[in-house]
């Protein structure tokens, strides 16, 4: 079991250092090809993406809470689609990008209606999420230009990621103890 978990944070922490490395990359080089960089995030998609359904499978049978088939079978078919297709794919990235950060926005509109009346922050989130729908459609209109901004912030926004998943992933090494002993009462809650 510790070996089993040792594997598991290992390979988070390693998938982490590859993210940062591709997360620098594309900050420091915006101006790589799209199409490279659509190889590039593909390759990168795929073993993403075996690494989390592989991760899913051995912590669904450790009792860990980790949902990452789904996620993992679509990184795994996004990262097929950019290696076949990265010319293609690389023209839409702006407007892809730009919609997706319209529909995020809504949602999380969505999310400040519904804290409305507590002590949470909603009137913060609507006001962050109207400046995103901007950005978002500033994207749709200016593709080719997003494409390039959005490579170099998406390399902060995986670098970021990346840190915080070593960061977690050391953290649980730390207290794998604690961790060990509430999964062992989910197995076997009479002890």
């Amino acid at each position: 079991m510790k070996t089993a978990f040792k594997n598991f944070t290992n390979s988070v922490i390693w998938l982490s250092i590859l993210a940062i490395i591709l997360g620098l990359i594309m900050l420091f080089y915006p101006g790589i090809s799209l199409v490279s960089l659509g190889i590039v995030a593909g390759v990168y998609l795929i073993i993403h993406g075996i690494t989390l359904i592989i991760m899913d499978i051995k912590a669904w049978r450790l009792y860990i809470p980790f949902e990452g088939m789904l996620l993992g079978i679509l990184c795994v078919l996004l990262g097929i689609l950019l290696v076949m297709y990265p010319a293609g794919i690389a023209i839409y990235i702006g407007t892809v990008i730009g919609l997706w950060i319209i529909i995020s926005s809504f949602n999380y509109i969505k999310l400040a209606a519904s804290l409305k009346g507590t002590d949470a922050p909603w009137v913060l989130i609507i006001i962050l999420s109207i400046i995103d729908i901007i950005i978002g459609v500033i994207a749709l209109f200016f593709p080719g230009e997003a494409s390039v901004t959005v490579t170099m912030w998406i390399g902060i926004f995986i670098i970021v990621h990346a840190i915080i998943s070593i960061v977690n992933m050391i953290t649980a090494k730390k207290d794998a103890k604690a961790l060990n002993k509430i999964i062992m009462e989910k197995i076997d809650p009479a002890k």
